[in-house]
């Protein structure tokens, strides 16, 4: 069993215990402050999945890039090919961009890892050229050396 099924069998076993003893008793015999009894005792609704740790991630970011700065830096990334970052976060400065510039070098690197993730087209072989007749296709290397030459 996961651990995180043995978690909420664990809140579901204290919320059991709490119902009969009480949130003092259940935090001591638990081991956790009874505020934390109290939020699993309200957040239960019958079911185990209502025990399971919920996601900290936020929904959005209200300091995070707008759509017209992501398109300026891309256009701004475009003219330097990519490669000169400083210069492309100067001229981004000078048309208006008031972000700081590890701010800058962390949305290039999650627009490269997005460049990135694009699938190259697959190579395709020449075809072999075949020889037209006998000895076309043969290489001789000559050497010659002095005593050949004088003899």
């Amino acid at each position: 069993m996961c651990i995180i099924t043995q978690d909420a069998h664990r809140r579901q076993r204290m919320i059991n215990y709490c119902k009969s003893h009480g949130a003092t008793k259940t935090a001591i015999r638990y081991k956790t402050s009874r505020k934390t009894v109290y939020k699993w005792v309200n957040r239960y609704d019958g079911g185990i999945d209502s025990l399971r740790d919920q996601s900290r991630k936020p929904h959005t970011s209200p300091k995070g890039h707008t759509a017209c700065e992501i398109k300026a830096v891309t256009r701004a990334l475009k003219k330097v090919k990519w490669q000169d970052l400083i210069l492309a976060f100067q001229r981004l400065q000078s048309r208006g961009y008031t972000r700081s510039y590890g701010g800058f070098r962390r949305l290039v690197s999650r627009l490269r890892k997005d460049k990135q993730a694009k699938p190259r087209a697959k190579r395709k072989p020449k075809p072999y050229a075949k020889a037209l007749y006998p000895g076309q296709k043969v290489q001789i290397d000559v050497k010659y050396s002095e005593r050949t030459l004088n003899q």
